[in-house]
């Protein structure tokens, strides 16, 4: 056998970083569900790229857990290799959140947690069983939209350029002295 025989052995295999996608009907449902950091029914309205995350905003209307207001936003992977997960734009759907890695948004979502459509049952259930009944968004929560996120950032940048245009002014008025 000569090399072209052994070829096949060297063959790299398809690389799959993430293997744990959610299983709706899985037997551990209630112990999935109950490791989020929010958890409420929503709509997803917009969706906006930037580098390896997507973010996208939700319409949501009712909360099981986390201060979630009346809009959201979500961030996630870009990669399923890495995870990620994404939303049909005008679908429904029952998130599980996380605060793992949210690149600036409030929270973020990978195809590990038990996110579904909002007409799952089985998973409805199970939140209910480990969060209790859903509630109203909470009013006091600033809603949050897709274009908010990466604000801070930009407003931090201005105040420092004024700053520092302050300081140089506040120096040249003291060397003229």
């Amino acid at each position: 056998m000569g090399l072209t025989g052994a070829l096949p052995l060297f063959t790299p295999g398809v690389a799959s970083a993430c293997s744990c996608a959610y299983a709706p009907d899985g037997p551990h449902i209630v112990e999935q569900v109950s490791h989020a950091a929010s958890v409420f029914t929503g709509t997803a309205t917009s969706k906006r790229a930037e580098d390896q995350t997507e973010f996208y905003e939700f319409k949501v209307r009712e909360v099981f857990e986390g201060d979630v207001g009346a809009s959201t936003v979500v961030s996630s992977s870009v990669q399923s290799a890495a995870c990620g997960r994404g939303f049909e734009i005008g679908t429904e759907y029952l998130v599980f959140t996380s605060t793992y890695e949210t690149n600036g948004a409030p929270w973020s979502v990978n195809s590990c947690s038990a996110t579904t459509n909002s007409n799952n049952d089985r998973t409805r259930e199970a939140a209910m069983t480990v969060y209790g009944s859903p509630q109203a968004p909470d009013p006091q929560t600033d809603p949050v939209g897709v274009d908010d996120i990466g604000a801070p950032a930009w407003w931090g940048f201005a105040l420092g350029g004024v700053a520092v245009l302050v300081m140089a002014a506040l120096v040249r008025l003291r060397w003229r002295s």
